[in-house]
């Protein structure tokens, strides 16, 4: 009886061939793109302690309470596959005391897998890219706040090759939000038992999370519910108004969501979420905020930080045929060899050409020269060199076709 042949996890994805130079296109374009902002690439580990997430994310949050990929105890201490990237980030800036560069606000990009377990469904699956950034700094100001709304805007823009549509909302300060997650909480009480059991758990751990159910008839209730641009403080008023009006000299185009919040519990003051408007069933393809108070959880200073993160599988999925080819990161091929000879004469040749930076890709003994020329064309190799049974060579420009006789150091002089 043969084997069953394992398949790839259910919620995963194999990028192979053009899917992977599409692929790898968008992660140098989107990390080009935050390098014009001055961000610096960042790398953070796969998992880390499940403590932090927890603490950071916010245990009311859909991510801590049914979506976390949780591994296998093996030692003293219990390790989640990260959910995000802002708390791995804000911890390796605390671990590593980058918060005493005297060079601020610290800016950073990533590009990498992050993973929940969820139902996959279109856009949605248990292995994911985000692409993103985050600011930090003593204190977010207003030209901090901008520049990170600009560059989640620009990003999606040059990715899919046109204008995105922005939607924004202010969710204030921590005191600003517990008066209005009261307010919340009074609204849904007498409504909470024609609602999801979702919302019911929400209800009671933090009832900002209401309005972010997707059960069409809960969200309908939630229409009739109190504002929470109702209840900023003056400070809190003066920020939104400050950043709407920077927005507006700018002549970004945005709209003033009042039911939008975002999906993590660290989120103070801005957030916003971004659409393909050709690609709405796809939903938000991207969003951010701010956030205060995350790293004074992880016990470091009081530090405040902004920044957002694309859904790579989603942009992904808005590009037009024309913007993948476009964007996809080809390699292109200088040169296939076809070995006769079969003595060796194909690798030497091959690694003197490389050592020059040429591409070369050596067919298999196994192609007859009709099935090794097909592949060239396939590959799009710009020339064919034929080694001959007795050692002597031919080049072939697959361009114009024409074939000359060639000797070992002219080849390498090319």
């Amino acid at each position: 009886m043969a084997n069953p042949t394992i398949k790839k996890p259910r919620g995963t994805l194999d990028y192979i061939g053009k899917d992977a130079e599409i692929l790898l296109g968008l992660r140098s374009l989107l990390l080009k793109e935050a390098g014009l902002y001055g961000c610096t690439p960042i790398e953070v580990p796969m998992f880390e302690e499940n403590q932090l997430f927890h603490r950071s994310v916010g245990e009311s949050s859909d991510i801590v309470q049914k979506e976390t990929f949780d591994l296998k105890n093996k030692g003293d201490k219990d390790y989640t596959l990260r959910p995000e990237f802002t708390a791995s980030v804000s911890r390796a800036v605390l671990e590593n005391k980058l918060y005493t560069s005297p060079d601020m606000p610290l800016r950073f990009s990533y590009f990498g897998s992050v993973f929940r377990y969820e139902r996959p469904q279109t856009g949605r699956l248990r292995e994911f890219h985000q692409y993103g950034v985050e600011f930090m700094d003593s204190k977010i100001d207003l030209s901090s706040t901008l520049d990170a709304f600009l560059l989640s805007l620009r990003s999606a823009e040059k990715a899919l090759g046109h204008e995105v549509e922005a939607k924004i909302n202010f969710l204030g300060s921590f005191a600003s939000r517990e008066t209005y997650k009261a307010e919340l909480k009074k609204y849904f009480t007498p409504r909470i038992d024609s609602m999801c059991d979702d919302c019911k758990r929400r209800l009671q751990i933090n009832p900002l999370r209401i309005l972010d159910c997707k059960v069409e008839a809960d969200q309908e209730i939630a229409k009739g519910a109190p504002r929470v641009t109702d209840y900023l403080d003056e400070a809190d008023k003066k920020e939104f108004e400050a950043i709407c009006s920077s927005l507006d000299a700018l002549g970004i185009h945005y709209e003033i969501d009042s039911e939008l919040v975002r999906g993590l519990d660290y989120y103070t003051g801005l957030v916003w979420e971004l659409y393909d408007a050709s690609n709405l069933s796809l939903g938000a393809i991207g969003g951010g905020g701010k956030y205060a108070s995350l790293m004074s959880q992880l016990g470091g200073p009081e530090f405040e930080g902004i920044g957002f993160s694309l859904g790579v599988e989603r942009v992904l999925l808005a590009l037009s045929d024309e913007r993948k080819v476009e964007i996809a990161l080809h390699i292109p091929l200088d040169l296939m060899i076809i070995d006769f000879e079969k003595k060796g004469k194909a690798n030497r040749l091959a690694d003197a050409l490389r050592n020059k930076g040429k591409n070369v890709f050596i067919a298999s003994f196994s192609r007859a020269m009709g099935g090794a020329m097909k592949m060239a064309d396939r590959k799009g190799a710009s020339s064919v060199l034929i080694i001959n049974e007795d050692g002597t060579l031919q080049l072939k420009n697959m361009k114009t076709r024409e074939q000359k006789d060639i000797k070992e150091e002219e080849l390498l002089a090319l």
